[in-house]
């Protein structure tokens, strides 16, 4: 255990001092004592109010820090373990107060319970998220962890999701999701998703757009509206290197429709199978025919596979 050297003087029951009140009203207690003959009394106060607070002060230094006080003169070392001894974690008792941070406060101020159940869990309305930075939150309609982004296109809250094309499976789209059926929505309410198009450089012009419907594009249709790609009717295709021209797919691209057809040769020589004729001139050579292997899109009926329909869907 550690030792206390500074020590109290004149505590004992008795003790040759000064009451307090005539303690109070020494004249000399303001300017000191002057030559002449100092009293006992008088002196014992003095040397006791000075001691005891002093013993008290090395007697937390000792129980907080753990460490021996020596009456040895060194000041600085009494600082140090004075300082020290602050800093080991008090034992609080009764109900201590301390000013409640702010909810963005990220420091190593001291979380009351008021900051606490502020903050954790941090559960927002995806209608009312924060406007500045609190860390990751939980929005509730879309059981989604969101984080603080900040950019050139969007500052605020978004999900990691945002952008990404979806196979709905409700009627009406969910919160956390926009119909991708080539409809417009608002740039202010949709701030997240709009930035999200022009940070990937998949805003195009309604031109464009048009041009391409399918492909997974927006538009600047306006100064408060932008156009969300319409991708009903499409099959996905992951990017890479297009197998049937060599070039390369991007993101969010549109490519049309082709049958892909053996390709055949044949050769006409005469008779066929059902036992019709087919006369060649006399002096003619027989014939040869060939089909193209692909045909392209030209709007008529086209192979599929058996599928499945979901609403096409973008995460906002």
């Amino acid at each position: 255990m550690a030792i206390n050297q500074i020590l109290p003087f004149g505590t004992v029951p008795g003790a040759n001092v000064l009451a307090p009140a005539d303690y109070q009203a020494l004249a000399a207690r303001l300017a000191g004592f002057s030559a002449g003959t100092a009293k006992s009394r008088e002196l014992n106060t003095v040397w006791r109010q000075a001691s005891f607070v002093a013993a008290m002060i090395g007697q937390y230094i000792a129980d907080k820090a753990g460490q021996d006080v020596l009456d040895n003169g060194d000041l600085a070392a009494l600082q140090e373990q004075f300082v020290a001894a602050l800093a080991a974690s008090p034992a609080l008792t009764g109900t201590p107060t301390a000013p409640t941070p702010a909810a963005s406060d990220q420091s190593t101020r001291i979380a009351t319970t008021a900051f606490v159940a502020g903050n954790f869990p941090r559960i927002y309305s995806i209608s009312a998220l924060p406007t500045q930075d609190v860390g990751p939150i939980i929005v509730a309609e879309c059981a989604e962890v969101w984080n603080w982004v900040s950019g050139q296109y969007f500052t605020g809250y978004r999900s990691p999701l945002c952008g990404r094309p979806l196979d709905g499976h409700t009627n009406l789209p969910l919160a956390s999701e926009v119909d991708a059926t080539g409809g417009l929505l608002s740039k202010a309410d949709y701030a997240a998703l709009w930035g999200y198009a022009q940070e990937q450089g998949l805003v195009k012009t309604e031109a464009l757009w048009s041009a391409n419907r399918g492909s997974h594009w927006f538009s600047d249709y306006s100064a408060t509206q932008f156009r969300v790609p319409d991708l009903r009717d499409m099959f996905r295709r992951f990017t890479g290197t297009d197998a049937d021209t060599a070039n390369a797919r991007v993101l969010g691209s549109r490519q049309a429709a082709q049958v892909r057809v053996k390709s055949k040769t044949w050769r006409i020589i005469g008779t066929d199978s059902d036992a019709a004729t087919y006369a060649l001139p006399g002096g003619e050579s027989q014939g040869i025919s060939q089909m193209d292997s692909l045909f392209p899109d030209a709007g008529t009926a086209e192979t599929r596979p058996r599928n499945v329909a979901y609403p096409p869907r973008i995460h906002a």
